[in-house]
């Protein structure tokens, strides 16, 4: 099974000095960790809605919340409990918290699956984080709308792959606090806005909001628009 690991922050987080590339190595050794990247500060975010006709930028994430995701990872574990164990060895499970979410299959029809994007430097610039909106209007998705949007998006370069994921009823949320290993239900932070997908988008920042600006998702939701740190290693 596939799952992806939301990195997040904490402020009750504990000081490690454990090293998070040699956790990289450990799992990417054992063919379980697949790819993941850090992201730049959620301060350096924008927020894309679109209501009706009108496409709504905004400066800055989609709440302010003390936990954000810093980061994330692709596992293809056996099953939860070695989604867990990875989980738990990571030093952010220590110096923050760390959701596991399973991945869904989703078919968006000919020509819009298997898009690789595997590896610890994505060729995208940007992750994008679909979210719900409970004060979106309500507005069904068409997933052959969803589609055309994903076609569009590999021809024009901005869309490089992406990942469905299951309710956040089913993430489990793992921390270490004083040794001891903490695990719970639910997602990284208690807000409504719960993450539904990622997106890889390639482009100058321009561009990425002009293409999520189109997305499907972003009608009854909303989508963060996410840069990749580059300048670590």
């Amino acid at each position: 099974m596939k799952y992806v690991l939301f990195i997040a922050t904490d402020p009750a987080g504990e000081h490690t000095d454990e090293n998070p590339e040699a956790w990289v190595e450990k799992w990417n050794g054992r063919g379980v960790r697949r790819e993941g990247m850090p992201l730049k500060p959620v301060g350096e975010t924008s927020t894309v809605r679109v209501r009706g006709s009108e496409v709504l930028v905004t400066d800055g994430p989609f709440a302010e919340t003390a936990e954000w995701i810093a980061g994330y990872d692709l596992l293809e574990a056996a099953d939860l409990d070695e989604a867990i164990e990875v989980a738990a060895s990571h030093p952010m499970a220590t110096a923050g918290r760390i959701e596991i979410r399973p991945v869904e299959p989703l078919d968006h029809g000919t020509g819009t699956g298997d898009v690789p994007h595997e590896g610890d430097a994505p060729a995208s610039r940007f992750l994008a984080l679909v979210r719900t909106d409970p004060a979106a209007p309500p507005h069904p998705v068409d997933p052959a709308e969803v589609a055309a949007w994903v076609r569009d998006g590999l021809a024009s370069g901005r869309y490089l792959g992406g990942e469905h994921l299951s309710p956040v009823e089913d993430a489990t949320l793992v921390r270490r606090r004083g040794g001891e290993l903490l695990i719970a239900d639910g997602g990284y932070a208690d807000v409504p806005e719960w993450v539904t997908g990622i997106v890889f988008v390639d482009g100058d920042r321009e561009q990425a909001l002009e293409y999520l600006g189109r997305c499907p998702m972003a009608r009854s939701g909303l989508v963060e628009l996410r840069e990749f740190r580059r300048d670590f290693g």
